[in-house]
């Protein structure tokens, strides 16, 4: 990013959360940039050669999943056409098929000769430019594949895209003694990403993403790319019009909300890969570069988790939050009500320093963002301030379902009190109006002063809050962290 364009972020920041949220914001970023060691890594030609070797030979047995990969095109440049068509073009697996539907007002001569040289590559001219998700949706409707894949008509893929998903696909088709690709359970399978700056060529800020995260999702659209989902299951939900600008978002939503909350085994269903298989294009106009370039895409979003708290009938409105496409679904009059699936929901704790010292734990004992001082956002993710679902949470700033209350007391031997909802409670009293939601709950966090605990050791306190964590996940509940609500330790 240069800085003329950081300069206009930060003064858009400032008006909109106010000045000391943007000193934070900016104080975080340059140490951010600072600790940025990330650099691409392509796949040797060796590996990728050994990668063509292993599918073609799926491909002579007659084993081999396809592919469509889906790309609305409009107006696109010729430099960012040629490019995304010919990471395509260059992938080790080869059973795909490139359907691309243009709604720009000319054909384009470029694809034709391509498509003259490589048959997978499918163009359709459409007749009316019907909006993104339209346009998306036909290229769709002409999918023969197993699975479709969506990509932006200015990014690319890695050359080992693909592979890697076949890979996922087949091991899952292993694992479950199962002969045909439609009938493999994953429905969604999302990979990690970077960006590209392709006027100084070269790869930043890798996204890398966590597992299926139900919470996280209605935070933000962390799947994001590279999205590839079963062909049946995006043939029958479609991108919607009313969305666009969020289409993408909308899709994923609903496709994982149907298994995470209609279905037992969501599990199995949204898989990770835990690399970069995407490089999305950062240029002035795009919304990777510049968020503010595209703000109906973020009041898209909201609208989108908006439908789907009305879906399933949750009693819940949508906050949009000081950064550009997150946001937070405030439940009332708690998450109980709206949410079979919720367990407990918990804060964090910070020390006298302002540091934050416990809250949610990762499934090895972690505190999750461990130190981060006050008024930091977790990173360019901003996921320190976010709902999320994790292993287990402190049992001192935690509500738990009321029906779970005996189990509570049973497993920790203390008597239950909901310090969470006073928490939450003292974050949400009026302010300065220069104070964001986040400032506001670290200013009127309350001390600790519980001596239910008093007896107990740090190491006990986390071993009792992971018995309890690992109590909700058999009972197939989520333990979800709220980060606007906070209490204080002295140490």
């Amino acid at each position: 990013m240069g800085i003329k364009n950081a300069a206009e972020k930060t003064i858009a920041y400032a008006k909109r959360n106010g000045a000391k949220a943007a000193f934070f914001a900016a104080l975080e970023r340059v140490t951010d940039k600072l600790k940025d060691k990330y650099e691409y890594m392509p796949p040797s030609k060796e590996a990728l050669e050994e990668q063509t070797r292993e599918y073609k030979a799926l491909a002579e047995a007659g084993n081999s999943v396809r592919f469509s990969i889906v790309v609305p095109l409009f107006n696109t440049p010729e430099k960012y056409l040629k490019e995304m068509i010919e990471s395509v073009i260059y992938q080790s697996y080869g059973n795909w098929e490139l359907i691309l539907a243009d709604a720009s007002a000319k054909t384009s001569d470029i694809v034709l000769e391509y498509a003259k040289d490589d048959p997978r590559i499918k163009y359709y001219h459409l007749e009316t430019n019907g909006g993104i998700s339209e346009n998306t949706n036909k290229g769709i409707a002409k999918a023969t594949g197993d699975y479709i894949g969506l990509l932006d008509h200015d990014d690319l893929l890695t050359p080992d895209a693909l592979y890697e998903v076949a890979r996922l696909i087949r091991q899952s088709m292993k694992k479950n003694w199962l002969a045909r690709y439609s009938d493999c359970p994953i429905r969604l399978i999302y990979s990690d990403e970077d960006k590209y700056d392709d006027t100084r060529e070269i790869f930043y800020e890798c996204h890398s993403k966590p597992s299926f995260n139900m919470d996280y999702l209605f935070s933000n659209n962390y799947i994001c790319h590279f999205a590839i989902l079963r062909s049946d299951v995006i043939k029958r939900l479609k991108l919607r019009g009313q969305f666009d600008g969020a289409q993408d978002y909308d899709l994923f939503l609903r496709c994982c909300t149907e298994a995470a909350l209609e279905m037992p085994t969501c599990g199995n269903q949204i898989a990770h890969i835990g690399k970069v298989l995407y490089h999305w294009r950062c240029h002035k106009n795009s919304t990777a570069a510049n968020p503010a370039s595209k703000t109906y895409a973020y009041e898209a979003g909201k609208a989108a988790l908006e439908d789907l708290c009305k879906r399933y009938n949750m009693n819940a409105e949508v906050e949009m939050l000081q950064h550009l496409g997150f946001y937070r679904i405030n439940y009332e009059p708690d998450i109980f009500g709206s949410r079979k699936d919720v367990g407990c929901i918990g804060g964090k704790i910070l020390n006298k320093k302002g540091r934050l010292v416990y809250g949610a734990y990762t499934k090895d004992g972690t505190v999750m963002y461990k130190n981060l001082p006050e008024g930091y956002s977790g990173g360019y993710q901003h996921r320190a301030v976010l709902h999320q679902d994790c292993y287990a949470l402190d049992i001192r700033c935690i509500a738990v379902r009321e029906e779970l209350i005996p189990v509570f007391e049973k497993i920790t031997g203390v008597k239950y009190v909901d310090v969470y909802a006073e928490a939450l409670m003292k974050a949400q009293l009026p302010s300065d109006t220069e104070k964001t939601a986040d400032e506001k709950a670290d200013n009127n966090a309350p001390e600790m002063a519980d001596d239910r605990f008093i007896e107990l050791n740090e190491d006990e306190i986390k071993a009792l809050s992971m018995k309890f964590g690992e109590e909700m996940k058999r009972r197939g509940l989520r333990s979800v962290w709220d980060p606007r609500a906070l209490i204080r330790i002295t140490e």
